[in-house]
């Protein structure tokens, strides 16, 4: 990959501050995977299967913050689980009370970088200049979101034209739009609908570790 390493990144608000707030591993598959809206007794089994087959990264929406604890509590260190949608500072305060390992907005509010001091916070957009201005704000990651917007040459550009920072791509992301946004330099992918919700509450969790080896980014 054409890129220099995530963790030397240091955003101009943290190097203005002393600190800089980093973006926790996305694990060794670098996917980040959406957790359905399901009973947390309903999603176990899966998400032991997710942990067994190396995606360790979650996240589940805002309005579920409540569930992070008990995912915790089962998976410890096994697992990072992060909040994903969040729209205001009360959501990125409530992540960090949780003990969430970021929270994400799709948008680029840089009031939420500030909320929480060293809690790693990603934001989104879409062109250079909002990913640029989320990353001036001290934002941990930003998150190119609908990625689908934009081709290949899209990603082979982007990265290098803003230095290399810890960049995530989200939206209706396939394979090999994915693999291409890799090999330019982002850090993870982020797709919105890893697994289908069939897959992880289905009968046989079968189908789905055969699925996930269709995200294998790393091989």
């Amino acid at each position: 990959m054409g890129s220099e390493p995530a963790a030397t990144w240091v955003g101009w608000i943290g190097q203005d501050e002393g600190v800089a707030v980093e973006l926790p591993s996305v694990g060794e598959r670098r996917v980040i995977v959406n957790l359905p809206e399901f009973e947390r007794e309903e999603l176990l089994p899966a998400c032991e299967v997710l942990c067994q087959e190396g995606f360790s990264t979650w996240s589940v929406p805002a309005d579920r913050i409540a569930e992070v604890a008990g995912l915790r509590a089962m998976f410890g260190r096994r697992a990072r689980i992060g909040i994903r949608s969040v729209t205001d500072s009360v959501q990125v305060k409530k992540a960090a009370e949780a003990g969430a390992a970021f929270a994400a907005s799709d948008f680029c509010l840089p009031k939420l970088v500030k909320a929480v001091l060293g809690f790693p916070v990603i934001l989104g957009g879409l062109t250079h200049t909002e990913l640029r201005s989320g990353l001036e704000a001290g934002a941990a990651a930003v998150q190119v979101r609908p990625a689908e917007a934009y081709g290949a040459d899209y990603a082979r550009a982007l990265p290098g034209l803003l230095g290399y920072p810890p960049l995530l791509v989200g939206g209706q992301v396939k394979r090999g739009l994915a693999m291409a946004w890799l090999e330019a330099g982002a850090v993870g992918i982020w797709p919105e609908q890893t697994v289908s919700d069939d897959l992880l509450v289905g009968p046989s969790l079968d189908g789905l570790r055969a699925h996930l080896h269709l995200w294998r980014m790393d091989e």
